[in-house]
């Protein structure tokens, strides 16, 4: 076995040796030799491309990656939450009008010095002013009432009601001699018209029944050329529609004076109707006279057609013209007859319009005067039968409705007026008379002050943070103005709902001193904290260490063995500078990967 290990590794050293004699031949002879002649050239690239060599292998060499590492320590685990604390007071007042309007009067300025119930600021209130003086006055009126019924009524008084009560009685039978005077008036009035327009009366109906039997004579002639077949047929062939609604104005017309010869009296009863009649008739007569011309004017127009010829035509316009004629004759006697009732009796209509309208005043008067006298005699029974306790009580009902109407008044007027509800001092004033208070934000006030009480720290805590914080949790506070001082509180106040600072929705916390340092100011601020668990002795780690993987476990890395591995860990409570509590999968002392930078 070791002769062939022998035999098979000589040939190789063989091979080796021969190989090396050559490199050193090549060297000796060639490359020395060149270094020798070109010792210059060598030299500068020695110099120059080595190095540059060099920095292109260290500029794309990869790099490393750092690591940042920190150690699981154990000691004791505080978890506090902070926020910018302001040192406040209690009676830190805000103060807004309840309603809008226009400022009137700023009574203070920044930095005042203000008593209880002084008034600071008014809006304009010149009409609710007024409203409370009113409610006064009614009040005072009405309380003046309820003492007269306390007293009962005195002599005097019902001297004076029976005056009265006699004064409206003469008013009213004056009232009545008046309407029965005009009644009177009228009447006889009526009877001299009648009398007197007795034979105009007679001549209105004879006259109107002659035009009425003219005017229909006239419309049955135009009916006869209407009906005549040779202007039928001509119409009907060039205006067919025109013909048509002409044939039934004209029947319309003869219809109305069919009517009013059936329905016309023997004789009018008096001037009245006989006025009314001949204007009816009359209005009648102008309508069949403007028939009559459409008629005219229609046949003057109408083209001559087959044997409706030049001659017909002719004939048929005499014929209307007649008959227009005979109407307008009627219509003139008409107007001419309505003009000489008209007249005859104007100043009649006259002197009855006016005793009429003096019966119509006397009859208004006399329910007047009746129903005042009615009132006035109650009034004298009631005075003369004193108050009863209901008509006591119901005043002093109006009473306290006025006294109820006062202090609402008085509550309006309240609601522009702004009053110092403590005495104090004014830290601002967000008022300029003359300016809308609509104008403000709804987080504006309109002044702020101060009162006398002890200071407080308030501070605004995270959404996120206020579930930690309870009641009585100490804290601290160091302010900026102490800057070697830590400040102890207790927290004793925690708004349910939260409040707008800056957009973010935080929750107030107020804490409280254990006894007042009068070195304190309103308005100071510092960084303060409070105290919201503890944990004894624990192994904890930064927080940043920790992250959650894809099944939800909380995992670290660490280093071991110069290698990075990850591990499942349990965490507890968040402490302090944002390390977190290690329930288990940690040890004291081991090293954790916080960040691995490429």
């Amino acid at each position: 076995m070791n002769s062939e290990n022998v035999s098979s590794e000589a040939p190789k050293a063989h091979i080796l040796k021969r190989l090396a004699n050559r490199v050193w031949m090549i060297l000796r002879y060639k490359v020395l030799p060149f270094c020798k002649r070109r010792w210059k050239l060598l030299t500068v690239l020695t110099v120059i491309i080595v190095p540059f060599l060099l920095l292109l292998i260290w500029i794309f060499a990869p790099e490393s990656p750092e690591v940042v590492m920190a150690t699981a320590e154990r000691s004791d685990l505080v978890q506090t939450v902070e926020a910018v604390g302001t040192v406040i007071s209690e009676k830190d007042l805000k103060l807004r009008f309840p309603l809008t309007g226009v400022v009137g009067k700023v009574l203070i300025e920044e930095g005042d010095s203000v008593e209880e119930n002084q008034e600071l600021a008014h809006l304009r209130n010149g009409a609710l002013k007024a409203d409370v003086t009113a409610a006064q006055a009614s009040l005072s009126s009405q309380s003046a009432q309820l003492k007269e019924l306390k007293e009962g009524t005195r002599p005097e008084d019902i001297l004076i009601q029976e005056a009265e009560v006699e004064n409206k009685k003469a008013a009213l039978e004056s009232a009545y001699a008046t309407f029965n005077g005009a009644k009177e008036k009228l009447e006889k009035l009526n009877m001299e018209a009648k009398i007197s327009l007795s034979g105009y009366v007679s001549t209105a109906s004879s006259e109107t029944s002659e035009q009425l039997t003219e005017i229909r004579s006239a419309l049955r002639k135009i009916e006869d050329v209407l009906e005549d077949s040779a202007l039928n047929r001509a119409a009907t062939y060039n205006e067919p529609t025109d013909f048509e609604m002409l044939t039934r104005k004209k029947a319309n017309a003869i219809h109305q004076i069919e009517q009013m010869i059936k329905l016309l009296p023997s004789n009018f009863k008096d001037y009245k109707e006989a006025i009314s009649k001949l204007r009816e008739v009359r209005d009648t007569t102008a309508e069949a006279s403007q028939t009559i011309s459409k008629m005219y004017s229609f046949v003057a127009n109408m083209k001559l057609y087959h044997n409706y010829d030049f001659s017909d035509r002719e004939t048929h316009k005499t014929t209307l013209t007649t008959q227009s004629n005979t109407v307008q004759d009627a219509l003139s006697s008409l107007d001419s007859t309505l003009k000489t009732m008209r007249d005859a009796s104007a100043d009649y209509d006259t002197q009855i319009a006016s005793a009429q309208s003096t019966i119509e005043t006397s009859q208004a008067d006399i329910q007047t005067y009746e129903a005042s006298l009615r009132k006035q005699e109650a009034e004298l029974a009631k005075k003369r039968a004193g108050a009863r306790p209901t008509e006591i009580q119901a005043q002093q009902a109006r009473v306290n409705q006025a006294y109820a109407e006062l202090n609402r008044a008085k509550a309006k007027l309240e609601d522009t007026i702004i009053r110092a509800p403590i005495a104090g001092a004014i830290t601002k004033v967000n008022l300029k008379e003359g300016e809308f208070t609509g104008g403000l934000d709804l987080n504006e006030f309109a002044l702020s002050m101060l009162g006398a009480s002890p200071y407080r720290v308030e501070m605004f805590v995270a959404e996120i943070d206020i579930p930690k914080v309870k009641l009585s949790q100490s804290g601290s506070i160091d302010l900026d103005a102490f800057p070697n001082e830590e400040f102890v509180m207790k927290v004793s106040e925690i708004d349910p709902t939260a409040t707008d600072k800056d957009g973010v929705s935080k929750y107030r916390v107020k804490l409280d001193f254990p006894e007042q340092d009068m070195r304190l100011k309103i308005g100071m601020t510092g960084d303060a904290e409070i105290y919201t668990d503890f944990r004894k002795d624990v192994v904890h780690i930064p927080g940043r260490a920790v992250f959650t993987d894809e099944k939800g476990d909380e995992i670290v890395k660490i280093l071991k063995d110069n290698k990075v591995i990850e591990r499942k860990i349990k965490t507890g409570m968040e402490g302090e500078g944002g390390d977190v509590e290690v329930i288990e999968g940690i040890n004291e002392g081991e090293t954790i990967i916080l960040l691995i930078k490429d």
